[in-house]
Formats: structure tokens, sequence, C-alpha cells
């Protein structure tokens, strides 16, 4: 039984796809690795970023401090801050090649639509991000607070590193609410008038995703996170509103021209 000609050139075809999916995997790879190297060659700085909230409790009570469990510990430490920062840095050039990947796949107005929500994703991720690391010193102090006086508090650096990324990825993928709101919008499944007339709805729903996301699970970091989400659905009424318009004048633009290339056919 003989193949048809077509059906070799899908296969080619297919072949060509994970080939270049796995360049670009590759590549993405080298990226996380060159920005590991380079997290690891300033990892003091680092180390005092991801310590800095800690650092004036520390320096109000001198017998606290930082304390390691073995003698591996210092060495894993830095290799995971070394990670971290290094997929951190890798995200723009790993984005890009994700958006080189399955661009070609998109008509016009899809690749026009996404060229406005990743840079608009990557924005919010990284507000997100140093929102949560800015009210690391009040969720921290909110904890402390139940120290009773004469305890002492020796903190594992490992534990105290995964309390951090958990509380900014929390920030991160919670600022991406404007984002998917809009992006709902977009393909027709919300409106702004749902997003107005729902609003109660959606304030009990910020305090319920606050619950779940905060690591800590106290009132105080989730009434920490609730508020930015809830001012965050405020603005997506707004940003929805706008995205409405855009799709507006980008369905009347297209219907003439289908109508303009209706009537030049013969």
């Amino acid at each position: 039984m003989t193949r048809e000609p077509e059906e070799d050139f899908k296969e080619m075809e297919l072949w060509e796809h994970l080939d270049e999916l796995r360049t670009r995997l590759i590549r993405s790879a080298v990226y996380v690795l060159l920005g590991l190297v380079l997290a690891w060659a300033v990892y003091p700085w680092l180390y005092e970023l991801f310590f800095g909230p800690l650092r004036p409790y520390l320096k109000q009570h001198p017998e606290w401090g930082i304390r390691y469990q073995s003698f591996t510990q210092p060495f894993m430490l830095k290799l995971q801050v070394s990670l971290i920062a290094g997929l951190v840095l890798a995200i723009p050039l790993v984005t890009l090649e994700a958006w080189g990947f399955i661009a070609p796949g998109l008509t016009r107005s899809e690749r026009r639509a996404c060229t406005l929500i990743f840079p608009a994703a990557i924005v919010c991720f990284i507000a997100g991000i140093a929102c949560g690391y800015f009210l690391m010193p009040v969720t921290i102090g909110y904890f402390l607070g139940f120290v009773t006086t004469g305890d002492v508090v020796l903190q594992d650096p490992v534990l105290y590193l995964v309390f951090t990324i958990k509380m900014v990825l929390a920030f991160g993928i919670c600022f991406e609410l404007p984002v998917i709101l809009m992006g709902l919008t977009w393909i027709g499944l919300v409106t702004q008038r749902q997003l107005r007339e729902q609003w109660r709805y959606a304030v009990v729903g910020c305090f319920a995703v606050a619950a779940i996301a905060t690591p800590g699970g106290d009132p105080m970091t989730m009434c920490i996170m609730a508020s930015p989400l809830a001012v965050l659905y405020v603005a997506s009424i707004y940003l929805c509103g706008i995205v409405e318009r855009w799709k507006e004048r980008y369905e009347v633009r297209h219907s003439l021209e289908l109508e303009r290339l209706g009537e030049t056919s013969p």
C-alpha cells in the first residue's frame, strides 16, 4: 500500500515543528542556565534582597538569628536562590521563544491580541511580585507579634525562602486578574456590564482567592492580598470597557474589508 504525497508532506511538516520546538526548548534551557550563572555571581546581593524584610527584626533582637540545620544547607540555599533568580531573568527571553513558535500558526487578529496580552501579563506579574515583596515586612511583623517575651527565633533560611517565594508568586499570579478579564472580554465571555453588576460577588471571591493563595493562611496576609485584588477588579471594569470599544472598532473595520473584497471579487 503506497502512501499519498499529502501524507508525506504532513509528516515532514510535523517533524519540522518538533525540530523547531526542540531547538527553542534548548535555547530556553540555555537562557535559564546563563541566568543561573549570573545569579550565582551576584549571590551576596540576592541573599540580602531575599532576607532584607527580615533584617530589621533581627537587629531589634540580637539573640535572634538565621540558623542552618546542616553543613550542606548554605550550598543548597545558594543553588536554590540562583536557580529562582535565573528563571526570573530568563522569563523575557523564554517568552520570546514561545512567541516565535506559536506566532506563525495564529491569525492576524490573534497575533495582534497576543502582542497586547503578553507584555501586559509580564508587567502585571512583575508588579505583583514587587507588591508581594514590599508587603513582606508587614507579614513577617504580624507573625513575629505572636512570639512571647523571652522566646528566641532561630529562622531556618530554606523555610524562609520557601515562604517568600510562595508569597511573591501568589501576588504575581493574582495580579494577572486584569489580563485574564480583558482576554475573556475580547473573546466575548465577559462584558463590562456583567463585571459592574457582579462586583459584590467579586469582592467575596477576592477574599476567597486570597485565603487560598496566601502561604500563611492568616487573616492579616489574606486582607493584604485581597485589598489590591479588589482594586485590580475595579480597574479591570474600566479596562474591559476599553477592550469592548477596541473590539467593536475592529469588527466594523473587518466587516468593511470583507465587503470591499466582495465587491472587487468577480
